[in-house]
């Protein structure tokens, strides 16, 4: 791999299995691979905390799911490949895009973890990319802050803090979490 070689994403797809760790904390950036820091604990325990509420959210609406960590082509020529924590989808066939590695499917809503200091630095130019590419809802979730930046499509982004709730609208309705229920630590802990 060349530092000046310009990728696609499907070549990214091949390349990055030869990376370290399977190319796992990496990246396309217009056509550039780029390596995030692995996560942490703190980053698994609020994936965890909220697709337990996401789970029950769908089971009960019987509609839509969430894909963790699947690569969306969010740009092309040159290609931007990112893996936000968590997309949901709520049209097409059921659990579609589940099993792909990389996927050009706009998903209705995204989640984020701002958990290292590299992700919380390109966080702002996520969201950029997810709110231009017409992704209704975004939610970045910062344990830092322990709170939750709201950004829905032509409206004002918001943040919520530790005495809020994250609220699905009426893109995903019936939908709510307490922002501090992101962080609890789980029972076994």
């Amino acid at each position: 791999m060349s530092e000046s070689q310009i990728y696609t994403a499907e070549q990214f797809l091949e390349a990055r299995l030869e990376l370290p760790e399977g190319g796992r904390w990496t990246e396309l950036d217009q056509g550039k691979i780029i390596t995030l820091e692995p996560l942490d604990i703190e980053h698994g325990t609020i994936v965890l905390n909220i697709s337990k509420v996401l789970s029950v959210f769908f089971h009960e609406a019987n509609q839509g799911y969430a894909c963790f960590d699947l690569g969306l082509i969010v740009q092309r020529d040159p290609d931007t490949v990112r893996f936000p924590a968590i997309s949901i989808f709520k049209t097409g066939e059921r659990f579609e895009e589940t099993d792909k590695a990389i996927s050009e499917r706009k998903p209705a809503a995204i989640i984020e973890v701002a958990s290292t200091n590299l992700r919380r630095q390109l966080m702002k130019s996520h969201v950029t990319e997810y709110v231009g590419w017409g992704v209704e809802l975004v939610w970045v979730i910062d344990p830092q802050t322990r709170e939750v930046l709201e950004y829905r499509l032509g409206k004002q982004s918001q943040v919520i803090d530790v005495a809020g709730k994250m609220i699905g609208g009426e893109l995903l309705p019936e939908f709510s979490m307490k922002v501090i229920d992101l962080f609890a630590e789980p029972d076994w802990w």
